[in-house]
């Protein structure tokens, strides 16, 4: 039975929004993290404020064009002790959704984008098998709680960006740089995508599940040099195609050169995606061997003159058609999960939205089925590792009175959803 695309909403154009980004006030690892100075800009704090003004922000996607709202749950307010769930947070994740319903936004549910309990790396961390178990049981709650008005489901948001932050760089929590810690947690994540996958359909069998996988575009520094070519197929096969694979076939083997493998395998995780999430923002330039780093060295370059962005990425619409393509061997519907610009003065914002657009079109007349496009983000907010500098949102904040302001690629934002939502639907 197919369950995504909707046949009552084939087609969905909405934003996005992340909990810790957005929310305000929620103590987990990522604020024990901030309070240790492992970022470079300021703690998030009370954010943007959203955990109170949620309702006022689905207003404003509603008024922007969109019929779909896509955010995620915090699992440190929902179990902030271990076993000890707040129904309290339950009940205020559940009128948000029934809020969304109500304005005719198709709830875009995420459980895990970055954030865990305190408790959690002590007792349960990823290393271990137990954290299968407790992740499964924070995803069944809140399955419980938000069936059945959520539908649409993303598991995990950038798997492969968690693993490789978090425990080969040692950039963002954990913190580990160990390549066999790395592996364990790989299988352990996935194994908990797996179980939470069942726990979900068990309580709504109708839900279509996803993941979104972050892919980028990555280039040869020079084109004719072929240690350059090389470390960029290297980088698209670990990167862009390595977690295609595992949710394919269930298994997966690949290099993270010059040492570092990763092979494992989950039974049953292939039969796991109705729909496949991409995360797409940019692309890299490799050159083999480096000058900073040993094997390679990496960059974002100005190859078209569009510009580069506040936070320093490349534009490059170009590359989304063949990366849909590749994503498209999976045999699942696709949605653009994320796609944004960091862009304070709204300078690039318009042309971005309708080169992306046109991209998502040419890619559609081929193999790949795009059906739904989620921009990131609704809001100014916060950026992780770079704090409240980049600004991705279609609407400003004022980060005195928490105020929201338009932005005027709010306007082509609504005219390019129209044209997408009214099209004929795409064959799933």
């Amino acid at each position: 039975m197919r369950l995504f695309p909707f046949c009552d909403r084939p087609r969905l154009w909405g934003v996005a929004v992340s909990h810790y980004q957005v929310e305000g006030s929620d103590p987990c690892d990522w604020t024990d993290w901030e309070a240790s100075g492992r970022t470079k800009g300021e703690p998030c704090g009370e954010a943007v404020e959203s955990w109170a003004r949620y309702e006022g922000d689905a207003a404003l996607a509603r008024q922007a064009g969109s019929n779909a709202f896509r955010f995620s749950v915090s699992w440190s307010r929902v179990e902030p002790r271990r076993g000890e769930f707040d129904l309290a947070a339950l009940e205020r994740y559940r009128r948000f959704v029934e809020e969304l319903v109500r304005l005719g936004l198709e709830p875009a549910v995420t459980l895990f984008h970055y954030t865990h309990p305190r408790w959690f790396h002590a007792e349960t961390p990823w290393t271990s098998p137990r954290s299968v178990d407790v992740f499964k049981r924070f995803a069944s709650r809140v399955a419980e709680a938000l069936a059945p008005h959520a539908r649409l489901w993303t598991i995990l948001n950038e798997p492969l960006v968690f693993i490789l932050g978090g425990f080969l760089d040692g950039q963002i929590p954990p913190g580990i740089s160990r390549g066999d810690e790395a592996g364990s947690a790989l299988v352990n994540l996935l194994t908990a995508h797996r179980e939470a996958a069942w726990a979900i359909r068990e309580r709504q069998p109708s839900a279509a599940i996803g993941v979104a996988h972050n892919m980028m575009g990555f280039r040869p520094e020079r084109a004719g040099w072929f240690l350059d070519r090389w470390i960029s197929a290297r980088a698209r096969d670990l990167y862009n195609m390595g977690l295609i694979e595992a949710f394919t076939t269930g298994r997966w083997s690949f290099t993270l050169p010059p040492l570092t493998r990763f092979r494992g395998r989950v039974e049953g995780l292939e039969n796991t995606l109705d729909v496949l999430g991409i995360n797409y923002y940019s692309r890299l330039h490799l050159q083999c061997p480096g000058r900073e780093r040993l094997l390679s060295d990496f960059r974002y370059r100005d190859v078209s003159g569009r510009g580069l962005t506040d936070n320093g990425w490349e534009i490059a619409p170009e590359e989304l058609p063949s990366i849909l393509s590749d994503a498209a061997q999976s045999g699942k519907p696709l949605v653009v999960t994320e796609n944004g610009i960091a862009d304070s003065q709204d300078k690039f914002r318009d042309a971005f939205l309708r080169d992306h657009f046109a991209a998502i079109s040419s890619a559609s007349i081929g193999r790949a089925r795009v059906h739904g496009y989620f921009h990131w983000s609704l809001l100014d907010n916060y950026e992780w590792l770079d704090g409240f500098g980049p600004k991705f949102g279609l609407f400003s904040v004022d980060r005195k009175t928490m105020e929201r302001h338009p932005r005027p690629s709010v306007e082509t934002f609504r005219s390019l959803g129209e044209a997408f939502v009214s099209a004929e639907p795409a064959p799933a």
